[in-house]
């Protein structure tokens, strides 16, 4: 490469950087973004870089308390704030913003300015439905906006970490202008010509389509569903609709998280809520707004970010029932759906496993692997290519009891630099007699607990590692830079408070004291050097390293 087109290219970088381009550099630089439920496709809760959010910060005392805010929204049952979704950068007539979306029981989508500490924007979701309004709320049904909002998100994770895609990304491509003028340039997502001539030729494989990219004075939108049932795009610079409202969900009903992939929203039901039945359910915004729906057969699906999702496109799902749930063939199962047609193409079943989470998937080897926590206080290993085995009934591993009953929140896994594959879950009550964890000191009331991967007789399992000190009433954990993050989600006399553990030992860095003055039922979510944390009295919290304006 000569000097001249090295120059070139260093300009065209430094342009780029400046005038907001979103280059796999500044990805780089800025950290992961955060664009479904748990950061990714995969559900992994896994930030894979962030620059400023590290170990060595933590230690020296850089990573504090950043900011709260008061969001106006009125809580319904446990319901209040939905766990935030990050947008790195936005491009806009305010300059390059750093945004946090944060759902609303009261039917209302907030934006802030995660930098400045500052609102953005809030849209009031009217409700729409032709019904007579909400029915009342109860502790099963509390109605409201249930559904965290998404931004589009990639089968394929990101190297940089969050749910972008490495290539293309889906952060940052954000309106140019005004707020509120300029149509929304909608991008087609769909294969190319040359794809679609190939698979004339050869059976189908599936593969995991990149994002195609936004065009110039488009927006990346965020999707929304009210309590109505109605579907919505809207524009992340201002919040505002970019068309009309689609049907999806029966109104009323108790959905997970959305999940936009390649021109398709996904979510799930439970608990029969406004007469939804229980099941997964698609949106295919390219075919006609087409909803396909996969039925449980009663059992209630595990887990608020709900479905999760191969890097084939295969969807997972993990069940869990309760006194009122009828006999079901899928109770206590994980099924694996067909992504176009939602039909079962294999599954487990165990008696007495009672899923409590979403699956949690990763790449191993020449093998993708799921991991599902239950209610038996067992984590089960499973091999997406065959889950449980000739007869659906034989897991590829399972830990011994680890838990008492309803350590549900979710789990977080990821890599170390060795290329160890770790998971992480919360635990209910003290230490039990079977597995054998590096102690960091006594948990009579709960913890997290870290497994690692390792072969025994060529299989892969589970081998317990560490468990942290005590822990009460956790949520699902996230990692950033080989540090957990963990949350207790608290009580009136004792509010949530943020850990920080070393990933590798479980050791604790940090926590937040007495600066979480209520309770916490969301995830957490991370990006930007920033970790934000949603209460049950409407705020919303950031922590992280401060950045100087």
């Amino acid at each position: 490469m000569s000097k001249s087109t090295r120059r070139i290219i260093g300009t065209v970088i430094a342009l780029a950087i400046g005038a907001g381009v979103p280059t796999r550099l500044h990805a780089q630089a800025r950290g992961g973004e955060w664009t479904t439920t748990a950061g990714d496709a995969q559900r992994t809760a896994w930030v894979r870089a962030d620059a400023r959010l590290t170990k060595e910060a933590v230690q020296e005392g850089q990573f504090s308390f950043l900011w709260k805010m008061k969001l106006d929204n009125e809580s319904r049952q446990w319901s209040s704030l939905s766990e935030p979704i990050v947008l790195e950068r936005l491009i806009g007539y305010r300059g390059f913003k750093a945004l946090g979306f944060v759902g609303g029981s009261a039917d209302r989508l907030f934006a802030v300015d995660t930098d400045l500490a500052r609102p953005y924007w809030t849209t009031y979701l009217t409700y729409a439905a032709a019904t007579g309004g909400q029915p009342p709320s109860s502790w099963e049904c509390p109605g409201g906006l249930l559904a965290t909002p998404s931004r589009r998100t990639t089968l394929a994770p990101s190297a940089f970490g969050g749910g972008s895609d490495g290539d293309e990304g889906s952060g940052a491509k954000s309106a140019v202008g005004e707020p509120g003028k300029g149509a929304a340039v909608l991008s087609e997502m769909r294969p190319s010509a040359v794809t679609r001539a190939a698979r004339d030729v050869v059976p189908p494989v599936p593969t995991s389509p990149v994002l195609a990219p936004i065009a110039f004075g488009g927006v990346d939108p965020l999707y929304v569903m009210g309590s109505d049932g109605l579907l919505r795009t809207l524009r992340v610079s201002d919040g505002a609709m970019t068309g009309p409202m689609v049907p999806f969900l029966p109104p009323s009903a108790r959905p997970s998280s959305l999940t936009f992939i390649d021109g398709v929203i996904y979510t799930s039901t439970s608990h029969g809520c406004g007469g939804a039945p229980n099941g997964v359910w698609a949106l295919d915004l390219t075919a006609a707004n087409t909803v396909t729906t996969w039925r449980s057969g009663g059992a209630h699906v595990a887990g608020s970010a709900g479905p999760s999702f191969g890097t084939d496109g295969t969807i997972y799902v993990a069940t869990t029932t309760d006194a009122s749930t009828p006999p079901s063939p899928h109770a206590n199962s994980v099924v694996a759906l067909d992504r176009a047609t939602l039909q079962p193409k294999d599954w487990l079943a165990t008696d007495g496993a009672d899923f409590n989470a979403s699956p949690v998937l990763f790449k191993h080897k020449d093998r993708e692997l799921a991991a599902v926590s239950g209610n038996d206080g067992r984590l089960y290993l499973l091999d997406t290519g065959s889950l449980g085995g000739p007869d659906h009934r034989t897991p590829l591993h399972v830990t011994a009891k680890y838990s008492a009953a309803g350590q549900g929140g979710g789990l977080a896994t990821w890599e170390d630099h060795e290329g160890t594959r770790w998971i992480a879950a919360s635990v209910v009550g003290g230490p039990r007699a079977g597995p054998k964890f590096t102690s960091n000191g006594l948990a009579p009331a709960g913890s997290i607990v870290a497994f690692t991967l390792v072969e025994a007789d060529g299989r892969p399992t589970l081998a317990p590692a560490w468990r942290s000190p005590n822990l009460v009433s956790l949520l699902a954990p996230l990692v950033v830079n080989g540090m957990v993050f963990a949350v207790s989600s608290g009580q009136r006399s004792a509010p949530s408070r943020l850990y920080v553990l070393d990933a590798a030992s479980g050791k604790p860095l940090w926590n937040s004291a007495l600066t979480i003055t209520s309770t916490a039922r969301a995830r957490i979510a991370a990006g930007s050097g920033q970790v934000y944390l949603v209460t049950q009295d409407n705020h919303l919290y950031a922590f992280g390293i401060p950045m100087e304006h």
